[in-house]
């Protein structure tokens, strides 16, 4: 990511955060929340906070595993060229000895007649 997009990037977050906190401070009732069978009294700013991190570091583990396929795939594509790099090497080798079988028959053929 270019400095310039990145900085906009981080704006856009703080920002977000920003009215994450406003949200969640203008929420602060204490609410019972049921999850797994059992009951808990908790400040609802402090769930809203807790469900935005969570959010964060689901989208952060979902790019890590974008950037690791990526990754490989970068490896396999490089691993290609150098291969068709290789083979290239060889064509061009193969055409200079076939130019010089032509230009050594050719001159085979001048000095015989």
């Amino acid at each position: 990511m270019s400095g310039e997009r990145m900085q906009i990037f981080i704006v856009i977050a703080l920002l977000f955060a920003l009215f994450v906190a406003i949200f969640a401070l203008s929420n602060s009732e204490i609410v019972n929340i049921r999850f797994f069978g059992n009951i808990y009294s908790m400040s609802q700013a402090l769930i809203i906070i807790g469900c935005t991190v969570f959010g964060a570091v689901a989208v952060m583990v979902l790019g890590l595993f974008s950037r690791i396929r990526t990754a490989f795939k970068m490896r396999e594509y490089k691993n290609k060229i150098k291969n068709l790099e290789n083979e290239l090497e060889e064509a061009r080798r193969e055409i200079e000895k076939l130019k010089e079988n032509i230009n050594m028959l050719s001159n085979n053929k001048i000095e015989n007649n």
